[in-house]
Order: structure tokens, then sequence, then C-alpha cells
């Protein structure tokens, strides 16, 4: 019994640290934002991909008339992974990515957030 115990213990300790570990990702993610965040600019984050099935991918995108002026992603398996700046789709519209043009090499998780956060951004233009 007392073996069980230990176990579980040990299960709580690795899935609160895991809860850490993710808190601190996204707060990276959000630090790195910041980056692309300018004055007039509207940003927004897209996410692609599927949870068990090659991962997730997030791409931040940030747009001033409707063309991209800055881009990070963030994809990966674990809270380990880091944004990487996205320089592929700068000065691209927005009409072209939510068709997939511009990022016809990159994975489909990624091709996917980068059509979400457009598409956004997009339909926020559209609004104002």
């Amino acid at each position: 019994m007392e073996i069980l115990i230990w176990i579980l213990l040990l299960v709580a300790v690795m899935w609160v640290f895991q809860l850490y570990m993710a808190v601190k990702q996204s707060q990276r993610f959000s630090n790195d934002l910041r980056e692309i965040r300018l004055p007039g600019t509207t940003t927004t984050v897209g996410m692609g991909g599927y949870r068990y099935r090659g991962g997730r991918a997030f791409v931040a995108m940030a747009q001033k008339d409707g063309e991209v002026t800055g881009a990070r992603i963030l994809a990966g398996l674990t809270v380990f992974a880091n944004s990487k700046p996205f320089d592929e789709i700068i000065g691209h519209k927005l009409s072209d990515l939510v068709e997939g043009r511009g990022v016809e090499n990159q994975k489909f998780k990624v091709v996917e957030a980068t059509k979400h956060a457009a598409k956004t951004l997009l339909e926020q233009n559209a609004q104002t």
C-alpha cells in the first residue's frame, strides 16, 4: 500500500511540474509577441494541427492595412518549445495567406495556423 502512495505522489508532482512548465512556455510566447506588436497594428494568434498527431502549431501575426508586418511561430511537442521568427510571411497579404499562398512549403499544422490567424485578422478588418 505504501508503494501506491509513493507512485500517486510522484504522478501528482510530475503533473504540477508539467503545468508549471506550460505556464512558463505561455509567458515566454507572450513576451516574444511584444516584438511584433507595433503601434497601429492588429495582432492575433492562429492554431493548427492535432494534439496527438504531430502536435500543434501556433502562429502569431501582426498586420497593418491587410499586410503582415510581423510574425512568430511556436511549434513543438513539449513545453520546452520556443517561438521563432516567421519571416517568410512578412509582407504577404492576408487574403493570400487565407488561401494558403506563401506557405506552401511549410508543414500542415503551420499552414493551418497561418490560415486561422489571417482569417481572424481579415474578419477583424471587416468589422472596423
